[in-house]
């Protein structure tokens, strides 16, 4: 919990234009995906200011959340309706520079976070963990203080499980699985050997020279009887969690980036890339080594060909392959049409 006037000691550009004294404090910080009591939100554009306008519409109530602006952006704020909202606000403020702000914002909500807890006595020693009796835990695996394992779940040697992460229910981690803190783990999961899960995002900003550091403690969500190949990666969230469907089965090498929301039943195959925030709905499936562009939404049942390229979002029982990635008859037509004009082509290149 942190003072507003916190934020201007580390930032000089904060300014707070309203607070009607409904927010003294800060919380946490949030993402439009998940407001918190208490928190605060970044708004860089226009694009974002319309999405958190949309959800005022909707009724979500944000009466006890501040928002921060891009000053830029906010002397660009003219409508009624844009306007208008900034009353509904706990409180809104502006910085120079939003990405600068994240950078060190988020230093101070993650100290916070991680001052509790313990990952370098075992919870078994200090009595913090709680482990179903009927789990099975081989020698040489680390249990952090707060770590909740559910009834007939198996961990093999060589895992690591940090703080306030939970494993549910008959699920089996084997060998060398590290679990960051706050990873929760549902029912009847598997993890195979040497993943990795709530690692840190890949977030800079870079500011005179340098690579700042955006600070991750959203953690990660996996619902029940999914299952997570060999040497895969999922990062964790921002703010808010990377959260894996009920059901889903993701292969050997994928890469998921934080803050990405994949629906149940999802089968994602070898060396899928994912960039942050791609959102993927229920049963989408796709061949190994296709990759996805930031935020990208792909819609229920869609289906996506090995080696695409996703720049854009995908209706919902579409088939896309490529790079870029489109309809899949219509790249099927471009390598049709390349083939042809190839053969037809009887120029021969000279080579030196």
């Amino acid at each position: 919990m942190f003072a507003l006037d916190s934020f201007a000691k580390i930032d000089s550009s904060f300014q707070v234009r309203s607070a009607k004294g409904r927010a003294a404090h800060v919380a946490t910080l949030c993402s439009l995906d998940q407001f918190h009591q208490d928190g605060m939100i970044f708004i860089k554009n226009k694009k974002y200011y319309e999405r958190l306008l949309d959800k005022l519409n909707k009724g979500t109530p944000l009466n006890n959340i501040g928002v921060v602006f891009q000053d830029a952006f906010f002397k660009t704020i003219q409508t009624e309706k844009e306007s208008g909202a900034l009353d509904r606000f706990a409180f809104y403020a502006i910085v120079e520079s939003v990405d600068l702000a994240l950078s060190r914002f988020s230093k101070l909500f993650y100290d916070e976070f991680n001052a509790q807890g313990n990952d370098l006595v075992d919870g078994r020693k200090t009595g913090t963990a709680k482990i179903d009796p009927t789990s099975k835990i081989a020698d040489n695996v680390f249990i952090g203080a707060g770590v909740v394992i559910g009834a007939q779940a198996v961990i093999h040697s060589g895992c690591a499980i940090l703080s306030y992460s939970t494993i549910g229910e008959r699920t089996v981690l084997y060998p060398n699985v590290v679990l960051y803190r706050n990873v929760h783990i549902g029912k009847d999961c598997r993890i195979h050997a040497n993943t990795a899960i709530g690692s840190d995002g890949y977030g800079y900003n870079f500011f005179k020279g340098e690579h700042l550091k955006v600070w991750h403690f959203g953690g990660v969500l996996i619902k029940d009887a999914v299952e997570i190949g060999s040497g895969t990666s999922i990062d964790q969230g921002t703010f808010s969690p990377t959260l894996i469907g009920e059901g889903t089965k993701i292969d050997n090498q994928v890469h998921m980036g934080h803050n990405c929301k994949i629906g149940k039943g999802v089968l994602i195959t070898g060396q899928a890339g994912f960039s942050g925030s791609v959102t993927l709905g229920d049963y989408v499936a796709m061949g190994g080594c296709a990759n996805f562009a930031p935020e990208i939404v792909v819609g229920n049942y869609a289906q996506i060909g090995g080696v695409s390229g996703v720049t854009g979002d995908v209706p919902e029982g579409a088939k896309y392959a490529g790079y870029p990635a489109r309809p899949l008859n219509e790249f099927l037509r471009s390598v049709a049409t390349l083939r042809k004009l190839a053969l037809e082509n009887k120029t021969k290149i000279p080579v030196e």
